[in-house]
């Protein structure tokens, strides 16, 4: 499956924020997303067993006994809140070449997805940029770098706000679908992303210039790891390879 990713200065008088004194220290700062997701996941399993109480009454006494569990999954909601609008401003991961995702990111918005779709599994779609080698060896790595940097923005107008894209490494990159998709959706999205791909302008880049990519998709399962699915994408992009590039495949 396919397709296919938070200013003003402080007045002198004005003391840093306790983030920044934590920055200022070299300590590092507190996960916020990775503690509410966790808080999160906590609460999903006790309220399911709250649920499979048959008696109503047993169900109001679980219920009298979720106020800790409930504070505990608020106050780190609240501590991510807090930290959102700083974190945008101060966050220096993602990839600097194309501004999208890093692996770092990746992990955690999968992670968020998981949790809001926990039946249901996310599909991820790996798309690698054809003979990249090619047009670093023989234009420039300045024209290669503008070659991804081009492919990053066709995948970002090609997807929607909800989806994941991410730089993984080189010319591979990664888009995870924001909801649960069917296989056969999935592929026209690829699809959709491959043609886009090769139809850009790429003449502006170089004259004779011309450049596709090859797609894998793959389904993640409810508590696969990341890596487990990233490889079985892998494998399906590496399947176009040798069957002669831009194309598209899947990888169950």
């Amino acid at each position: 499956m396919q397709i296919l990713e938070p200013h003003a200065l402080p007045s002198p008088e004005r003391p840093a924020a306790p983030s920044a004194e934590r920055r200022a220290a070299g300590i590092a700062p507190v996960d916020s997303l990775a503690a509410a997701l966790a808080a999160c996941a906590d609460l999903l399993p006790r309220l399911a067993a709250v649920q499979s109480q048959g008696d109503p009454a047993a169900q109001r006494q679980a219920l009298l006994q979720l106020p800790a569990t409930l504070q505990a999954a608020s106050a780190a909601l609240a501590r991510l809140a807090a930290s959102a609008e700083e974190g945008i401003a101060h966050d220096t991961r993602g990839d600097a070449l194309t501004g999208l995702a890093d692996r770092a990111q990746l992990e955690a918005a999968c992670a968020g997805l998981a949790l809001q779709f926990p039946e249901a599994p996310l599909t991820l779609v790996a798309v690698d940029v054809d003979h990249l080698r090619h047009v670093n060896d023989h234009r420039s790595h300045a024209t290669g770098d503008a070659v991804l940097r081009a492919v990053a923005e066709v995948l970002r107008a090609q997807s929607r706000p909800q989806d994941v894209l991410a730089r993984a490494d080189g010319g591979l990159f990664v888009v995870v679908l924001g909801g649960p998709v069917s296989t056969t959706r999935a592929l026209l999205v690829a699809e959709r992303l491959r043609a886009a791909i090769e139809g850009h302008a790429w003449a502006a880049l170089g004259d004779g210039l011309r450049v596709t990519a090859s797609l894998g998709v793959a389904a993640r399962a409810p508590g696969e790891p990341l890596d487990d699915v990233l490889a079985r994408a892998a494998a399906a992009l590496h399947e176009c390879k040798r069957g002669g590039r831009n194309q598209v495949r899947s990888r169950a």
